[in-house]
């Protein structure tokens, strides 16, 4: 079910609870960052959870209003931040000038058919395939071609494909009900699954207890198994505050396997953002977010939980 052209967020049934719900969030915030600097507010804005929080004060706002207007006005911003993507991994690769452009190009084509044409959503990647195939034939470059079409083919089903997912979500929300409740959903699970995996391993890290335990040490070194609980314990709380509006879709035990998974995969998602900077050597994918990096940092647990959500609620709704 596709929305229609322009929502008016008014008529949204759970609006003022939603909005309630991230002023709460937002207070919290506040205070663990006053709690972490010994309310001492002295250049509190310049450090670094600082920055985020900042940050956060206009992430957070655009993406409920992106999601509650709906329709192409989605689309849009979707669009954009797929292109924007692709421009920083276009400055990090620095891979060559047509498979940026067609890149560009597939961003657009990704969101229209995600948006108006899902029956052929599936054959997306097959597409991306042949379009990077006949940049490789063009360009006729015995040496990296190989290596240009293969990484031009990862990008666009790591960012591309997996992105548009949420374009499939909100239709699948819209069968259920007019909320755009899932939607909103993501976007308190992913933020608190992020921001509790920082807070208890930071915890276990002082009092030096389990945190030795690397999942990928060569890839991302701060990364243990013990801050996995807390990005499972975050999601969970994203869960908690949603769950007047989702509760009725799914019985209990679903949302806490829901929230093992935000938890398991925002990690898994990270890591694999960390593998693609560790090799090209830089440290974020841009300064476009205070405190966050770029887009790429931001999105990279996304990318990955959008995905297995989509495909479990599809199952089992």
């Amino acid at each position: 079910m596709i929305d229609p052209h322009i929502v008016n967020p008014l008529i949204n049934p759970i609006l003022v609870p939603v909005l309630y719900r991230v002023l709460g969030v937002y207070a919290i915030g506040l205070l663990l960052i006053l709690l972490l600097n010994k309310f001492n507010f002295k250049d509190i804005w310049s450090t670094n959870i600082g920055k985020r929080y900042l940050s956060w004060l206009v992430i957070g706002p655009v993406y409920i209003l992106t999601i509650l207007f709906g329709g192409d006005f989605s689309l849009m911003v979707l669009a954009v931040l797929l292109v924007f993507a692709i421009w920083e991994v276009a400055t990090i690769s620095k891979i060559a000038k047509p498979y940026v452009f067609s890149m560009y190009f597939l961003s657009i084509i990704t969101v229209y058919v995600a948006g108006y044409k899902a029956e052929f959503f599936y054959t997306l990647p097959l597409l991306y395939f042949m379009v990077f195939s006949m940049v490789a034939i063009r360009e006729n470059d015995a040496k990296k071609g190989l290596f240009h079409l293969s990484f031009s083919m990862l990008v666009s089903i790591w960012i591309l494909f997996s992105l548009a997912h949420f374009v499939l979500l909100g239709h699948l929300n819209n069968g259920l009900d007019n909320t755009k409740s899932l939607l909103i959903l993501i976007g308190f699970a992913v933020p608190l699954s992020d921001i509790f995996a920082y807070i208890v391993g930071r915890f276990f890290n002082k009092i030096d207890f389990l945190d030795k335990y690397k999942i990928a040490s060569n890839l991302s070194p701060k990364k243990t198994y013990i801050g996995t609980l807390g990005n499972i314990i975050g999601a969970g709380l994203g869960i908690a505050i949603m769950y007047f509006a989702i509760g009725k879709y799914l019985p209990i035990y679903h949302w806490v396997i829901i929230s093992i998974l935000i938890g398991i995969m925002g990690v898994s998602g990270d890591i694999v953002e960390s593998m693609f900077k560790r090799y090209f050597n830089v440290k974020d994918s841009s300064d476009l977010i205070p405190g966050h990096g770029g887009l790429l940092d931001r999105i990279d647990s996304t990318l990955r939980v959008i995905v297995v959500i989509y495909y479990y609620l599809l199952f089992f709704l």
